[in-house]
């Protein structure tokens, strides 16, 4: 559970680790550049080991991965893990209690293929995180696998993690940085050795991994997909409700965030047919029982505050004819066979073949949901659109000459105006061309980037 570390040594002799034949240090240069820094580095299974030209030394890196002798940290890695872990730092020197903790990292692996809900489902349901706007992280050069959200002592982290290990599986990985220690040191940790303490990291992990993860919002679009079944006095609200912006546009007090979060989590709970966030809870209760079992037996703990941190009667709403979607194992559960309900308009179509969506006898169900899909397509596209624009910019913006024309291919309708605002970008000897909407998007980005900065 603990992975990433940045760590001071203190009363440390650097020429311990000068005299290690597994440590081949290097002198960091500026990037780009063949200037020196002074700094010394050598990288060994996952750990970045430091060298300062004034006697300092430091350690970053995943202890996960220096567990695993350098490899990937995607599998589990429990608390005796951990334990294991610094023992072995020991041999290059390192005492955990003569350390000072800059910054470091608790996270877990989830397996995902138990809930029945890909990993992609998860991390698109994230509505509001911390009172923090939702940055893309990049895993491999890519986008879309996984989001953060920076506060001030702090970063939230959801991704892929079998995207960014390379490897064949469905996983899940929610991670907290602390990126200042003034985020824990109420809970008197301060080095190494306090992080192997099971009463702080129990209290720990509960206020700062476990809660924020409650107090997070999470809705499946595809679960009310329209207002249609819900009381009138909550539609308008709804739609609010349910849209990501909306909870980061204004500043809003605690009290009324919290009412609106239970408000959204009711309708959840009595509309939608699961609800992700208790599925997510049983997940993490199931990981959380791994990362504390002992090998004195399965059912052996020291981290009782933790094992009360059971959601995994959530996984299925009760009192609901809902899918079973749970993260256990399957000696454990049973299928039952459930009713099905129209997705559109609620009615029930079990008597109906194993796939349908909705009701036979109203086609207006199925045009409905045809054309959301249709303009959640759209949105999508046109999406996809602007990051290309946006990168386009940021890339070639001091290079752009943008020409204001007409669309050459656009047909003359009687009656109609024929002008459309069009852009045509010429790269590499190539000529894009962008229309409409996108061209005014195009003009207005460009226009914010090129602007000359006001001086005060």
């Amino acid at each position: 559970m603990i992975d990433g570390i940045s760590i001071e040594l203190l009363n440390f002799n650097p020429k311990v680790w000068e005299q290690l034949p597994e440590l081949e240090f290097r002198v960091l240069t500026v990037v780009g550049s063949k200037k020196e820094l002074g700094s010394r580095k050598a990288h060994y299974r996952g750990l970045d080991f430091i060298l300062e030209p004034r006697g300092k030394a430091k350690l970053k890196g995943s202890i996960h991965k220096f567990y695993n002798n350098g490899q990937n940290n995607a599998n589990r890695f429990t608390y005796e893990d951990l334990q294991k872990a610094v023992n072995q730092l020991k041999a290059f020197g390192i005492e955990p209690e003569n350390t000072k903790l800059k910054s470091f990292e608790i996270g877990l692996n989830l397996d995902t293929t138990n809930s029945k809900i890909d990993t992609k489902t998860f991390l698109e349901s994230i509505l509001y995180c911390r009172g923090a706007e939702r940055s893309d992280m990049e895993l491999n050069g890519k986008i879309g696998y996984g989001y953060t959200y920076n506060t001030t002592n702090a970063t939230y982290k959801f991704y892929d993690k079998a995207e960014q290990s390379k490897i064949q599986a469905e996983l899940l990985r929610i991670e907290t940085k602390f990126t200042r220690m003034r985020a824990v040191e109420s809970y008197k940790i301060f080095t190494l050795n306090d992080l192997l303490d099971r009463e702080k990291l129990s209290k720990l992990i509960l206020d700062k991994f476990l809660k924020p993860i409650d107090e997070t919002i999470f809705f499946e679009w595809e679960q009310i997909k329209t207002t249609r079944k819900l009381p009138a006095k909550y539609k308008s609200k709804f739609k609010d409700l349910r849209n990501p912006d909306w909870w980061i546009k204004d500043e809003r007090s605690r009290k009324e965030r919290l009412r609106n979060k239970l408000l959204l989590e009711k309708l959840i709970d009595k509309y939608a047919n699961r609800n992700i966030k208790n599925i997510l809870k049983a997940l993490i209760s199931f990981e959380l029982k791994g990362f504390t079992r002992s090998k004195k037996g399965d059912d052996y703990t020291e981290f009782e505050a933790l094992e009360n941190w059971n959601f995994t009667e959530n996984a299925v709403k009760k009192g609901t004819n809902t899918h079973r979607i749970v993260c256990a194992d399957s000696t454990e559960q049973s299928e039952v066979k459930e009713k099905k309900y129209c997705l559109c308009c609620g009615a029930d179509i079990s008597h109906q073949k194993k796939e349908s969506k909705y009701c036979s006898h109203n086609r207006k169900c199925r045009d409905k949901a045809y054309n959301l899909k249709v303009s959640e397509k759209r949105q999508a596209k046109r999406t996809e659109k602007e990051k290309e624009i946006l990168h386009l910019i940021k890339d070639l913006g001091s290079e752009l000459s943008l020409v204001r024309t007409t669309n050459p291919n656009r047909k003359k309708i009687k009656g109609v105006p024929s002008r459309k605002t069009s852009i045509v970008v010429t790269i590499g000897g190539k000529k894009k061309y962008y229309h409409g909407s996108q061209a005014r998007f195009f003009l207005n980005e460009f226009e914010k980037k090129t602007e000359p900065q006001s001086t005060p």
